[in-house]
């Protein structure tokens, strides 16, 4: 399968109102558009105090996107603990056709806090997720309710997805039963900013193995990533605009214990995480560097990068640059 590419937004900021924010990037979604990118992505988060990166509702963002840009729109990744189910399988439908059938619903567990802080028991997370992504298929498929193993509803919803069967899901996780989730109820396993090149290389083989056994065609599977991403004529450049920018997202997600549980890791300033964990987390450097990272992920099986163009409210001109020589001198190579 032919290698696609996308964009994905940090939408949150401390120092814009979502409005500004959506405003400032139609100049990266324009260029997106000229340049073949197919999609634009929203992360789901909830900071207790104002930060950057994912938003509380990505799907009103998606939906004030929608008549804005014609690629397709996605969240990456909703987070399934927050949501009601039958709430989810009601407002992905109606966005799905608000966007005319262009919506990709990424979902994902989060860690045990949010899970909490949500009301779903930690213990049962995964009885939940398979319960959840079953219901929602079956409602957008006209079932009269749902009856699973963990949640059941004698609902319907009135309003249908554009697409029989529901919108594009991409479904995310790191271990085994994860893949085997996205080939059951799935269009896609996803990977987010946070997984390392070798987890996705044994989940992206694990997905086709997983799709061989539910009898359908691993030729076709969607494994779906997204890097954080500063291209630049020199690779100097391309570095020092990570090393601050992409080095803070980094920072954040070794603080959460994202990036594993190392105390030197989670103490690490910006430009040492950056310099760690550069090479399995990012795609930096000159577009024939970057080319270069992007094959050694298609030969791990990867189909679709998200890139990362705007990590920790970077200048528009810097993530401007990095969409343009990505699509001038990158994605035609693998098209």
């Amino acid at each position: 399968m032919a290698m696609t590419f996308g964009l994905a937004l940090d939408f949150a900021t401390p120092v814009r109102t979502l409005d500004q924010q959506l405003d400032r990037y139609m100049e990266l979604i324009h260029l997106g558009e000229q340049h073949g990118f197919d999609s634009v992505t929203a992360g789901e988060g909830y900071a207790t105090r104002p930060d950057w990166g994912h938003v509380s509702s990505p799907l009103l963002v998606l939906a004030a996107l929608a008549p804005r840009t014609t690629l397709r729109l996605g969240t990456s990744v909703t987070l399934l603990p927050s949501w009601n189910p039958l709430k989810l399988a009601y407002d992905a439908a109606a966005l799905d056709q608000i966007t005319g059938g262009r919506l990709i619903l990424g979902v994902g567990l989060s860690g045990p806090g949010l899970q909490r802080r949500f009301g779903v028991d930690p213990a049962h997370m995964a009885e939940f997720v398979d319960d959840s992504l079953a219901m929602l298929r079956a409602l957008w498929s006209g079932a009269e309710g749902y009856h699973g193993s963990y949640l059941s509803t004698e609902q319907s919803i009135g309003m249908r997805p554009v697409r029989h069967g529901g919108p594009t899901v991409w479904v995310g996780g790191s271990l085994r039963r994860s893949v085997r989730r996205a080939a059951r109820w799935g269009d896609g396993w996803c990977a987010s900013t946070n997984y390392s090149f070798s987890t996705i290389a044994q989940q992206s083989a694990r997905y086709r193995e997983a799709l061989t056994e539910q009898g359908k065609d691993p030729s076709t599977a969607v494994v779906a990533i997204n890097r954080l991403a500063v291209v630049a004529e020199s690779e100097g450049a391309a570095r020092e605009a990570a090393g601050v920018y992409a080095g803070r997202v980094l920072q954040r997600y070794a603080r959460n214990g994202a990036l594993g549980d190392d105390p030197a890791v989670r103490a690490g300033e910006p430009e040492e995480l950056f310099e760690r964990f550069d090479r399995d987390w990012c795609i930096v450097g000159t577009t024939d560097e970057a080319a270069a990272r992007i094959q050694r992920y298609a030969d791990a099986g990867v189909t679709q990068i998200q890139f990362r163009v705007s990590p920790d409210d970077i200048s528009v001109e810097d993530a401007a640059r990095t969409i343009h020589l990505l699509g001038t001198e990158v994605l035609p190579r693998f098209q």
